[in-house]
């Protein structure tokens, strides 16, 4: 068999001649070494080979998270319990029984001599159980024994002291107009009234000499004292009882511990004392105001 001719043709291009050596002379390239084979794994040996080098979780962490979901749910009945005990409960009794507009009071132009009903004698003011103030708990209690003597009873006056018994409060500063009830000392502690302002059952009733003190709430359950930190000096607070109206005349406010019943002590002369909670129900703000007039309230 004949063999193809050789070309005798040379390139000219003696880069070409160049690159052809360089080719030629060059070994080649070591072959990439083989991939690591594919591995079928479960989806939890998937997981414990990708987190290999971390901690798993324990049985503490998932009591860990069963607790958190624990205080979440307690956190959501807290506050929903405080929500239909606050707002909606205010709202629905809004709704329900509104209360009425406010009529701001007309200014005396001059103070009008005191003239009062037949109200029993009274010789010695009257004087209240040393209870804490209102809006404490029961472990802030003190007995009973270390405190004033028992509150008057009804037999001890001619007139049943019910019947002179504040019936409702107009503060025309604040915009307040609302009722009176009576409150006691349960377990150690006093009520307050709830959409009203309280009356401390013992102490003076309106016009005789000593202390009346009214208490009530500054928050939630109406909040009628909420705005009682804005009186001021020489603001007048009416108190209606049995057809007569008493003007009280502010004299100062201030704060104390619940503990400082002192506030309460009897007083010489007839004193209006409005009770309500303040710095985050950890003092009590007390404003006080003498009786500068009583009249029969007119008749519309």
């Amino acid at each position: 068999m004949r063999g193809q001719p050789q070309s005798s043709h040379t390139p000219s291009n003696p880069d070409a001649l160049d690159l052809l050596q360089q080719l030629m002379e060059t070994h080649p390239a070591d072959q990439q070494p083989w991939h690591t084979p594919v591995v079928l794994r479960s989806a939890d040996e998937q997981r414990a080979h990708a987190l290999r080098g971390y901690l798993f979780r324990t049985w503490f962490d998932g009591l860990l998270q069963h607790t958190e979901r624990l205080l979440f749910c307690a956190v959501l009945l807290v506050f929903g319990y405080w929500m239909y005990d606050g707002p909606v409960r205010d709202w629905l009794y809004m709704y329900s029984a509104p209360q009425a507009t406010v009529a701001r009071a007309a200014q005396p132009q001059a103070v009008v001599a005191t003239s009062q009903p037949n109200t029993p004698a009274n010789d010695t003011a009257p004087n209240v159980e040393r209870a804490p103030l209102p809006f404490t708990t029961p472990d802030m209690a003190v007995a009973a024994e270390d405190g004033f003597i028992a509150p008057r009873a009804i037999a001890d006056a001619p007139l049943a002291p019910q019947a002179l018994q504040p019936e409702r409060l107009q503060i025309p500063a604040l915009e307040l107009d609302t009722n009176v009830k009576e409150v006691f000392v349960h377990d150690g502690v006093w009520e307050v009234a709830d959409y009203a302002a309280g009356y401390m059952h013992g102490t003076a009733l309106p016009g005789e000499s000593g202390t009346m003190a009214l208490a009530g709430h500054a928050g939630m359950r109406g909040g009628v004292f909420r705005s009682l930190g804005d009186l001021q000096p020489r603001d007048d607070i009416l108190v209606d009882a049995a057809g007569w109206r008493y003007r009280y005349r502010v004299r100062e406010s201030f704060s104390v511990r619940p503990t400082q019943t002192e506030v309460l002590a009897p007083a010489t002369t007839p004193v209006l004392v409005l009770i309500t909670c303040t710095n985050w129900d950890t003092e009590r703000l007390i404003v006080m105001a003498d009786l500068i007039e009583s009249k029969p309230i007119p008749k519309n």
